[in-house]
Formats: structure tokens, sequence, C-alpha cells
């Protein structure tokens, strides 16, 4: 059973606040997806801003989330750690309310704009902050399960939003959205604070009593001590850690080579293309001119399924074969997908027949694999390639960085379009994941490996 209910107390309540904290990548997800079925009432001449939008101011909006997303991750860390992992969970569903309510109200192109990095702010938010209250909140053999609830949450918000966004208009959309907020925000009310956060803070009364109720526990049972013990000796053990600057991490040979392999690491995986499905699946459908008798947003559900099974499969493979292996092959298979994609709609610009089956078979590979390896994979590595000294340091570096390419291609998507065709830019995506994949063999194995010996591999 999930819950575990006996003598000594049952999870029920660590999985009820930690689903309800991780509610916040559901929210994300239906953010993420939002562009894919308004593109067509935005540029339509119906459009709620009063006139249609031209492709360039599309790619504004699809990117600007990411863009603003890079500038608040090291804030919401420190914030997380100032006012409390409960209370900054709450306050990531702000902006996405004000956002939300400003494209409800407010029919301007600016305003919009702003509404959307609005998003962005909130998801740099979740992203750093509820991974760490959902940890804290959990015994340890339950941090896995419930931690990877995130990306299921995540990507049934994007099938969410793509069956909604298939037959409610702009404005209903959004009011659903807003009910999400509201009532994730309300709920978190209700939510235990972390415990390893009430310890920090020397409020060591109120985490025993955390504690016990999450475990449902008395609060002198054996289980309750052990845990506040556990908790106290770590933030002693961090206390005592020497505090390393950025100058003494590069000198470093190791984590300097390490830092630069997982840069180049996430370029490819900020250009791997698969954002651009995700975030314009219902416009990039329609492109790709296929026969299949079924309209374009029935069809782009098909991409976040794909996702959750093959999330659910990393799941089960990641620990019973190695990283380089599995983040290789994924990257291969996205580049054989793209450059088949970007081959095909060449053919057929030409007046070739092909297959209609062929497009959305290719985009769904490639949507597959980044889920499955090229977006999760990287974060593993990280984790496991850097120690606790350096981890947050360089870790706030790249998860920057990683938000700031994302922007970049959701950004130039619409140019390339434009400018080379879209046969040319899959092409071009090919390109870079074939290249993530030269990278990613590069890169040394890290599972089951102690970091001693990853150390020395990469000071070679």
């Amino acid at each position: 059973m999930f819950f575990k209910f006996n003598g000594s107390g049952h999870t029920l309540w660590q999985w009820l606040f930690g689903i309800i904290g991780s509610l916040g990548y559901l929210l994300y997800g239906l953010e993420a997806a939002w562009l894919s079925p308004m593109t067509k009432y935005l540029q339509s001449t119906e459009s709620p801003l009063g006139y249609p939008l031209s492709n360039y101011a599309i790619s504004w909006i699809g990117s600007i989330n990411c863009f603003a997303s890079a500038f608040f991750v090291i804030p919401f860390s420190y914030s997380a750690d100032k006012f409390g992992r409960k209370w900054i969970v709450i306050a990531t569903v702000t902006p996405s309310i004000i956002s939300i309510l400003l494209r409800l109200f407010v029919r301007n192109l600016i305003v919009l704009l702003i509404a959307r990095a609005l998003v962005g702010i909130a998801g740099a938010g979740i992203f750093v902050v509820i991974p760490i209250y959902v940890r804290e909140l959990c015994q340890t053999n339950l941090i896995g399960t419930i931690g990877s609830l995130g990306a299921l949450l995540q990507n049934i918000g994007i099938v969410l939003m793509y069956l909604l966004g298939a037959y409610f208009d702009y404005h209903t959309l959004l009011w659903i959205c807003l009910a999400f907020n509201v009532f994730m925000a309300t709920m978190m009310i209700f939510a235990p604070e972390s415990p390893a956060y009430l310890v920090k803070r020397g409020h060591i009364d109120k985490a025993y009593s955390t504690v016990a109720f999450l475990r449902a526990v008395n609060e002198n049972n054996a289980i309750v001590k052990n845990e506040i013990e556990h908790i106290q000796r770590k933030e002693e053990e961090y206390k005592n850690i020497p505090r390393l600057g950025y100058r003494e991490i590069f000198k470093n040979k190791s984590w300097r080579n390490g830092f630069i392999i997982m840069m180049l690491v996430w370029t490819t995986y900020g250009w791997n293309g698969a954002l651009t499905i995700i975030t314009y699946a219902s416009a990039v459908l329609e492109a790709t001119d296929s026969n299949i008798n079924i309209s374009p947003e029935i069809q782009s559900i098909s991409f976040p399924v794909v996702s959750i099974i093959a999330a659910f499969t990393l799941t089960i493979v990641a620990e019973r074969c190695g990283r380089k292996a599995l983040h290789a092959g994924s990257y291969a298979l996205s580049g054989l997908s793209f450059s088949l994609l970007g081959g095909a709609m060449l053919c057929q610009k030409l007046g070739y027949m092909i297959p209609g089956w062929l497009p959305i078979t290719c985009m769904i590979i490639a949507v597959a694999m980044f889920s499955s390896g090229v977006r999760s994979l990287p974060f593993i590595i990280c984790l496991e390639m850097f120690n606790f000294q350096v981890r947050a340091q360089i870790t706030g570096i790249i998860q920057t960085y990683g938000w700031a390419m994302a922007s970049t291609q959701l950004l130039a998507f619409p140019t390339l379009i434009e400018t080379f065709g879209l046969h040319v830019s899959f092409i071009i995506f090919g390109v870079i994941n074939f290249t993530g994949m030269v990278i990613a063999l590069g890169i040394p194995e890290t599972r089951g490996i102690s970091e001693e010996e990853i150390l020395r591999k990469l000071n070679k």
C-alpha cells in the first residue's frame, strides 16, 4: 500500500502535502503549453488584443518566460532560506495569478509580454523551491517517489492545456487556469513548514510537532527523535563546511572541467528543439501539412502523453543502465528524428509525397527522448558530478544558463522558420542533437561511481 497504515504511523500526510506542493509543476505545465492552442486566436482577426499578432511577437511571447526565469533562480533560493519553504512555495503562485489577471483584463501586447514574464518568474520559483520543500517534508524512502511526481504533474498540465485549448476560448481558458492557481495557494496555507527549515531557524519544538504530524506518531516517538537529531547533525555539518568562492572552485581543474562539460550539455539541451514542438505544437503540426484527418490541437495531445510514458520508463531503467549510454542514446534518437523530419519536409517542399504519419511520429520520438533523457539526465549527472561543497554554486549558474538557452531557442524558432523554412530548422536541431550525443559520450560515467573517481576522471 502507498500510505502504510500501521501501529508505527503512516505516510498519508506526506503524500498529501507532497502532492499539494508539487501542484506548482502542474501550473507550470499549463502555462508552458498555453501558447500552443492560443497562437491561432492571437494571430486571427478576432485576436483578444484587437489585431492579429506577427510571428515575431509570438516568438517573444513564447520565450520571454524562460528569459525572465534566468534572473530569479538565485533570488528564490535565497528567499526560501530567509522566509521559509512553505511561504515561498505560496509566493510562486502570486506572479501566475497576476499574470492571468493581466491577460484577462488588459488588452495590450506589452502587458501580455509582462504577463508571460511573470509566468517565468513563477517557474523559477517552482523549479528551485518546490524540490527543496518536498525533499525536506518526506522521509528518506519516499523522497524519490514523491519527488518524481513533478515531471508527471508537469506533463499532466500540458495534456490538460492541449485538451482544454481545443474546446475553450481565450478568456475561458484563463479563468480555468486562475482556478487551479487559487486552489493550490489555498491548499498550501494548510500545509506544514519544512522540519529542516524549522530546525535551521531554531524552532525545535515546532519541528518535533511537525515531524510527528507528518509521520502520524506521538512527539515522544523514537522516529521523531531520530529524525530531528539527523536534521540537527546535517545542519551542524553544513555550518562547518568551508565556504568556497567561485575563484577557488574554478582553480580546481576537475571542477573547472566538469563545469565546462555541463555548460556544453546545457547548450545542446537548451537548443534540442523539443521545447519548440511543445510550445508551438499546433502551429508546427499545421505547418507540416499532414494528411491525417485529425485537428492539430488534438494531435498535439500525443506529445505530453508520450512524455509521461517516457518519464516513467526513465525511472525504471535509470538505475539499471549507465548515464552515458542513456544520455547519448537520447540525443542520437532525437537527432535522427529531427533530421528525418527535416528531410521529409524538404521532399514534400520539392513536390514528393511523404507518409502522413511520418511528421507526427518523428516529433513524438523527439519529445519522448527529451522527456526521458535529454531533459532529465543532465540534472542527475550534475548532482553526481559535483560534491556538496560546490554543488549549490555550480548548479545555480548552470540552471540560470539553462533558462537563458531555452529562451533563445523559443525566441529564434519563428525567425528560423521565416528565414530558412521549417525543414531547415528541423535539420539544424538534428545537427545540434548529434553534437549533444558526441558531448554526452565524452562525459565520465557517474552511476555508482565515487566522487573521488569522478574527480580523477575529470582531472585528465
